[in-house]
């Protein structure tokens, strides 16, 4: 029996009425089949019809295109199928993601290849990165991402044509990169196709067909992938048009929102604002007006003043520098900055006057950092609390210009008649100290303003030439000193200022001579190196008299006679001078020295025989014995004034 031939499927339907009529019928079974080698059931058909020589093999030719002509009919109805389904999906057009992982697929199915993937260009420089992907076994190549100007898909991108290439590795046409030929080895990827996806003069991405073996893309490869691409570029067209729509749609209802919000502000702020002048016009103070502006904003609000310390109340608050850095911020700006320490966030705006910052305004900050009305009324606060302090600060000035004229008037030997002028207060203040500090080359009529403010009812600050003079009122006047001295280094930025401080003034008839003396001992420490300290005028006293007219006389007195020693000991680490100024205190004993420092009675003789052979003097004569002791307690002086007061 012979086997079953193409042709059984036709004599289904039609039984034969004659030889002819089955002839005609198998050779049309044959046609319809899948293209190949006709084989020999064609041939054995025609040589049973006597058929032979030529016009047999004409009629294995027409065969062979009939079948050819019915597997490109039916691949081309499988492609329109294809492009028609995904039509209805670009249509409804739910999620773009799936589309396009669907488009990929049918394109990869369709396209018959190893590998089908899209890349997407991602930004403005033109940027490719793989979307989606079919085929791939690397997971590397699923997220790979092509720089612009690289490889085969910006040569797509930039040229909007087709590309293709049988063998990667020899590809000429665009240039290569070891981080993608690493991800298409890796993928053992050989040949590749890529089409556009263009939209007007965009282009939005390309889709390629890969396959891993060497392969010459047909043209109807070509137009079949330029095909799907036409798809994928109107889908990926669509979706950016809607998400903008979208986002124009949600930046409208946005800003009109941002309108409601800044109108409710400003109205909640001009508000406020009325409340604050009305409180400084009616003498509040620049506390009273936090207080209205917690009461209104529902959070918690301090006053600090020009150094970032706390006027009132208590909390936990960021550290001095870094509000003070934060001030410094709002004076430039002329608005609240934010400041985040310690897990937590604050708002802080400067309060300035003139020239200068006269204090700040800290707020707790909200979960919204954009609070407009928080951040206005602090700002609008700082203005009203600036007004407040002018209105203080003149009639504080007024205040301290009078008691510094009297001041003045009573170190200068006259105000022995109260006057008018002077407040009894001031009168009644038992004056038992005087310091005088000196600014050197800074604002002496700032400091001697900030020192006002400092002293207040514990004394009285005038100043003169380059110093600020303070009669104090307190039991400690040399801390009290150092406090303004401090205060005033900061203020000035100057640290080196110095100031002396004279106590035990029986009565203001005193203050003249104190004040004299306190200032010829600045004149005496500064050739010493004593600066940026408060230092008592009383352990000075022994030494006034052997201060002349000019203060620096007396350093070049101890350097001119003790210098061989000094610089001995500077050069060699010896300790020649201690040895020396021992000497000295135990009354020129040696057995002293020797118990005090601890050394052999021997070795003080050899430090005492190197003291004489650098000295030039006769020790015998007292005269030169009265000089040396007198530079050796000079330098001793020197020595603990620094140890006691070392600069900062």
């Amino acid at each position: 029996m012979r086997p079953p031939t193409a042709s059984d499927d036709v004599r289904a339907d039609v039984e034969p009425s004659s030889a002819t009529a089955t002839f005609a019928l198998d050779l049309l079974a044959a046609s319809r089949a899948e293209p190949g080698r006709p084989g020999a059931g064609v041939e054995d058909l025609l040589s049973r019809a006597g058929l032979d020589g030529a016009d047999a093999e004409a009629v294995v030719e027409s065969v062979r295109e009939a079948q050819l002509r019915g597997a490109r009919q039916r691949r081309r109805a499988s492609e329109l199928e294809a492009l028609f389904s995904t039509a209805r999906e670009l249509v409804r057009l739910q999620d773009v993601d799936e589309v396009l992982g669907r488009l990929v697929e049918r394109a990869h199915q369709l396209m018959g290849t190893d590998v089908t993937y899209l890349s997407e260009v991602e930004n403005t420089r033109g940027d490719l990165r793989v979307r989606h992907s079919v085929g791939t076994v690397t997971p590397g190549f699923r997220d790979l991402a092509v720089p612009a100007g690289v490889g085969l898909a910006s040569l797509v991108a930039g040229t909007r044509e087709p590309a293709w290439v049988a063998r990667y590795e020899t590809m000429t046409e665009a240039g290569h990169d070891d981080r993608i030929d690493a991800a298409v080895r890796a993928e053992r990827l050989v040949s590749f196709l890529g089409v556009p996806l263009a939209v007007g003069d965009e282009v939005l991405g390309a889709l390629f067909a890969c396959n891993r073996f060497g392969y010459d893309y047909t043209p109807d490869d070509v137009l079949l992938l330029s095909a799907f691409a036409d798809h994928a570029a109107a889908v990926l067209h669509t979706a950016r048009a809607l998400a903008e729509r979208a986002a124009a749609v949600v930046r409208a209802e946005e800003a009109y929102r941002e309108l409601e919000r800044h109108l409710a502000a400003t109205e909640l702020a001009s508000g406020i604002h009325e409340e604050l002048t009305s409180a400084a016009m009616s003498g509040g103070t620049v506390v009273d007006l936090v207080a209205t502006v917690s009461r209104r904003i529902g959070r918690r609000v301090w006053v600090l003043d020009d150094q970032a310390r706390l006027l009132d109340g208590t909390g936990e608050l960021p550290s001095r520098t870094v509000l003070r850095d934060a001030v410094a911020r709002s004076q430039v700006s002329g608005h609240a900055e934010s400041i985040v320490a310690r897990d937590r966030a604050w708002l802080v705006v400067a309060i300035v006057g003139a020239d200068r910052v006269l204090g700040s305004i800290l707020a707790e900050d909200g979960p919204d950092p954009a609070d407009r009305v928080v951040r206005r009324t602090l700002e609008r606060a700082a203005q009203v609390a600036a007004l407040v302090s002018f209105k203080r600060d003149a009639v504080v000035a007024l205040r301290a210009e009078r008691r510094a004229h009297w001041l003045l008037a009573v170190v200068d030997g006259g105000a022995s008649e109260p006057s008018a002028d002077v407040e009894p207060a001031l009168l009644a203040l038992t004056l038992g100290a005087c310091a005088v500090i000196d600014v050197l080359e800074r604002d002496v009529a700032d400091a001697a303003f900030v020192a006002a403010g400092a002293v207040g009812d514990d004394g009285v600050v005038a100043r003169r030439d380059h110093r600020v003079i303070i009669a104090w009122a307190v039991d400690d006047a040399i801390e009290a000193t150092e406090r303004v001295r401090r205060l005033l280094a900061d203020r000035l930025h100057e640290p080196a200022l110095t100031a002396v401080v004279c106590t035990g003034l029986l009565g203001r008839a005193d203050l003249g001579p104190a004040v004299e003396r306190a200032a010829a001992d600045l004149r005496f420490l500064r050739p010493l190196g004593i600066e940026a300290t408060t230092v008592s005028s009383a352990g000075l006293a022994p030494y006034h008299a052997l201060s002349s007219g000019e203060p620096t006389s007396v350093i070049r007195f101890v350097d001119e006679l003790l210098g061989p020693v000094l610089g001995w000991d500077e050069r060699r680490g010896t300790a020649l001078f201690e040895t020396l100024a021992c000497y000295f205190d135990g009354g020129e004993s040696r057995h002293a020295v020797s118990k005090r420092l601890r050394i052999h009675p021997n070795t003080v003789q050899q430090r005492l025989d190197r003291i004489r052979s650098l000295l030039v003097g006769d020790w015998d004569d007292s005269e030169f014995r009265f000089r040396v002791q007198a530079a050796a307690r000079l330098e001793r002086l020197r020595r603990s004034l620094r140890e006691a007061h070392p600069t900062s």
